[in-house]
């Protein structure tokens, strides 16, 4: 829940006054941890990163709140399994990983034309 998020950033800013980074690693803990950062009044001094992305983390990067947000490429992700399965079905050599990338999206690059794509995915 965002609220444990919530909470354990408020104890961690309590605790920790010289904090100047902290990572959310899931969307629901990132919007927790924002949500702290907004109410405590420390977007300014504690730069967070988290991951994954929605409609409120969006705000939260787009007013600064938030320093960035790591988001993956559902579309080069399903792009590359289904390469990668078509060349395994035809037993072609295929790698034992595939790493379909992780994009970091600021304040300053989030309108850009890729990093916009990522946010704002035209699903249809």
């Amino acid at each position: 829940m965002a609220t444990t998020g919530l909470n354990i950033m408020t104890d961690l800013i309590t605790a920790n006054p010289n904090l100047r980074g902290v990572f959310a690693n899931n969307l629901i803990m990132a919007q927790g941890v924002g949500q702290a950062l907004a109410e405590n009044k420390k977007a300014d001094t504690i730069k967070m990163i988290g991951f994954d992305a929605d409609d409120k983390l969006i705000g939260l990067l787009k007013d600064g709140t938030i320093y960035g947000l790591i988001v993956q490429d559902p579309y080069r992700m399903g792009y590359d399994g289904i390469k990668t399965a078509l060349a395994a079905s035809k037993g072609e050599k295929v790698p034992a990983f595939v790493d379909t990338g992780a994009n970091l999206i600021t304040k300053a690059n989030m309108n850009n034309e890729k990093e916009h794509a990522l946010l704002f995915p035209n699903v249809k």
